[in-house]
């Protein structure tokens, strides 16, 4: 089976502020929540990794079919990192930057997308 991507990918970075810290505690919840939305969003997981450090902070990078999504929680802060490529085109992987944003209900979002060309 032969498969081009598209010529576009798109990009998702930001950093989340003023979440609960108990949402960003509760890892397990996280994650399951990540990659529901990436599921619900027609990603293809194929595998994660993950790490919880001490005395706090959380660590998960998923690796995709299109590519890749990384979320890095700070809780002394209230904050997360969420990064997502996605080869499929423009605009790719907003649903799954909503979703999660959704459940994480944080006060302030410092967002950048941008479109990212592989080819001219």
């Amino acid at each position: 089976m032969y498969y081009k991507s598209p010529t576009i990918g798109n990009e998702i970075s930001c950093v989340m502020h003023g979440i609960d810290h108990k949402k960003l505690e509760d890892t397990k919840k996280l994650e399951e929540k990540l990659l529901s939305a990436l599921s619900e969003d027609k990603f293809d997981i194929l595998g994660e990794v993950s790490h919880e450090f001490t005395p706090q902070g959380y660590t998960i990078a998923v690796l995709l079919a299109e590519s890749h999504v990384a979320v890095h929680t700070y809780p002394e802060y209230n904050s997360l990192y969420f990064n997502l490529y996605s080869c499929r085109g423009d605009h790719d992987g907003e649903k799954t930057y909503e979703l999660v944003k959704k459940y994480l209900k944080p006060k302030f979002v410092d967002f950048f997308e941008r479109k990212v060309i592989v080819k001219k």
